[in-house]
């Protein structure tokens, strides 16, 4: 702790015309003096200098944080402050941000507070975040502009619940996950998440607090991650734990928003990780919450078995040409490797954005399966053509819908879906759908509605469109009731 961060007591010779150093290099050359020669004087230090030295009569005490392979000066105080040193620790996790006030001379933790992340109003789970920055770069602002509120917030809180100004800190030390990491650092969060999974970066290092946007003039240092889905909090876990010194097997498993496991010892480690739920709930668990008892609401295993069953009823033997995907999301594209394996000959048909989450959901990489196409473009199938309207965010950044003229039926993807079993029919004209229509308005409000501005892009794109079958992948086949959908 004391390396980590010191605070140095200095006495030193008022300047004279026989010795008229600069405040500068006096305060340089009584650091070296005490071992510190590698300190390193920043901007705002320097400014905050010679007022200090006044005030202690050239006696005052430097704030050292360590920043291998030297030291940075992020404070001087007049006269002797050793007493008063304290830092700050933040656990940022995707749900909730926890901040301590500690003690540096004791390590007692003198306050704590924690707050929601600021980050839920741009989406409930991570991947709904991740897809929001990639809209445009006012976005990825967003997303970092609500990261530091919260943080601000914890440094407002701390400070009134000790009466030790939290600001005055000379560090603070953040422990997340890598998404969290980037969306604090404003990087591109979706190198976490798709293949070949390469973040922009798994050990950022240190920043000044007013580079990230903070309220804070000390350094901010960010634990470094192992890999994209082993983050910071879950090495500082280890750090703390000594696993990776000890002799003896060990495990440590950390459930949050998601879930990371490492067993091993100080020959070995493996580590694991998985979303929890609460990554998720709320998103596609109809029945989503956290931290409470009774969050899953349903378990289900299933198979492609039927899927299969149903394609061979209907065409028998015959190959299939073409397998086109709107909508890359894993309920609806999990069966494409089983698809590609019974059928090797087919072909893929999607937009740039399907291909590359293709290759790396699903690892399937041969250029020759893949037909890309763009918005409007078309695809003759012989008596039959599909035309294709890219609808990026109608609700991930790959969506698209297929229109068949001949037919006037527009595959629509998650669009115009609503919640609820079919329950054996599948067209409104077979089926009583008053249920459906409340059900079509909680989920457009849960599920589509936060993308709004992209709703209406895609309906003004289909304008003019005449539509007698509208196929969404949620809830029935729309026929005589396409104009109240």
């Amino acid at each position: 702790m004391k390396r980590f961060c010191e605070k140095i007591y200095l006495e030193m010779t008022p300047p004279t015309e026989e010795d008229n150093r600069s405040d500068r290099q006096r305060l340089l050359d009584a650091l070296s003096a005490q071992g510190y020669a590698d300190a390193h004087l920043p901007l705002h230090a320097l400014q905050g200098l010679h007022t200090a030295c006044l005030a202690g009569e050239y006696r005052v005490t430097a704030a050292l944080v360590c920043r291998e392979p030297g030291w940075e000066i992020a404070s001087i105080e007049p006269g002797d402050a050793r007493a008063q040193h304290y830092g700050l620790a933040a656990d940022y996790g995707s749900t909730t941000i926890v901040m301590q006030l500690v003690d540096m001379n004791s390590g007692a933790v003198l306050a704590q507070a924690s707050e929601p992340n600021g980050q839920g109003i741009y989406g409930s789970d991570i991947l709904t975040r991740i897809t929001y920055t990639l809209q445009s770069e006012d976005h990825m602002q967003d997303m970092q502009r609500a990261t530091v509120e919260s943080f601000n917030r914890l440094l407002d809180r701390l400070t009134e619940e000790s009466g030790v100004s939290a600001r005055s800190c000379p560090a603070l030390i953040v422990s997340g996950n890598t998404t969290m990491i980037h969306f604090l650092l404003k990087l591109n969060a979706w190198t976490v998440f798709a293949s070949p999974f390469a973040p922009v970066s798994t050990d950022p290092g240190w920043f000044w607090g007013s580079e990230l946007g903070m309220d804070f003039p000390g350094l901010v240092y960010i634990i470094p991650s192992a890999s994209n889905y082993i983050g910071g909090d879950i090495v500082s876990g280890l750090l703390v734990l000594n696993l990776h010194k000890q002799e003896e097997i060990g495990l440590f498993f950390d459930i949050g928003t998601n879930g990371e496991l490492v067993i091993g010892n100080r020959d070995w480690l493996l580590a694991g990780a998985g979303a929890a739920g609460p990554a998720l709930e709320g998103y596609i668990s109809r029945f989503g919450m956290r931290a409470q008892p009774g969050a899953i609401d349903t378990v289900r295993i299933d198979t492609v078995r039927d899927f299969f069953n149903n394609i061979k009823g209907l065409i028998g033997d015959r190959k299939i040409d073409y397998l086109v995907v709107n909508h890359m999301e894993p309920d609806h594209s999990g069966s494409i490797p089983e698809i590609v394996r019974a059928y090797p000959e087919l072909k893929i048909i999607g937009n740039a954005q399907t291909v590359g989450m293709i290759k790396g959901f699903y690892h399937i990489d041969d250029p020759d399966r893949f037909l890309t196409i763009k918005d409007g473009e078309e695809v003759s199938l012989g008596d039959m053509t599909l035309r294709f309207y890219l609808t990026p965010m109608v609700h991930w950044p790959e969506t698209m819908m297929t229109y068949v003229p001949e037919r006037k039926t527009l595959f629509s993807g998650d669009a115009f879906g609503c919640f609820g079993a079919l329950c054996g029919a599948v067209v409104d004209t077979e089926m009583t759908t008053d249920l459906y229509f409340p059900e079509m308005h909680r989920y457009y409000a849960n599920i589509v509605g936060k993308y709004g501005m992209h709703v209406q892009r895609a309906l003004k794109k289909l304008a003019g469109v005449e539509f007698d079958y509208i196929c969404s992948t949620h809830g029935p086949v729309w026929h005589d009731r396409i104009a109240e959908v």
